[in-house]
């Protein structure tokens, strides 16, 4: 059987340092030994499954492009919409101009 060794020190000091290898310490060695084989593997397949394609990326952005490229020209001003309350004023204030 082929072995890879490594070492892994814990900083007793800090909290989850310290909570992690009273963990591990209180496994059996088989036990730690896959543990911790789990928990990178669990961590990397995670990566794996979060990563994405850059030539998604690259493809999302060349359809993003055309699309803006196809859109009219802005001009003037964009106004953010108004809320109900300014809505509401806007209706009491046209009113008014009404009367002159």
């Amino acid at each position: 059987m082929s072995v890879y060794r490594m070492t892994v020190r814990f900083n007793l000091e800090d909290a989850e340092d310290r909570s992690a290898a009273e963990y591990l310490r209180g496994l059996k060695h088989g036990d730690c030994n896959r543990f911790v084989v789990n928990a990178v593997l669990t961590r990397v397949r995670a990566e794996n499954a979060n990563a994405v394609d850059p030539t998604l990326l690259d493809s999302i952005r060349q359809i993003f492009r055309e699309e803006m490229q196809a859109l009219p020209p802005i001009t003037g001003t964009v106004l953010p919409a108004l809320t109900a309350e300014e809505q509401d004023e806007q209706s009491v204030l046209d009113d008014l101009e009404l009367f002159g």
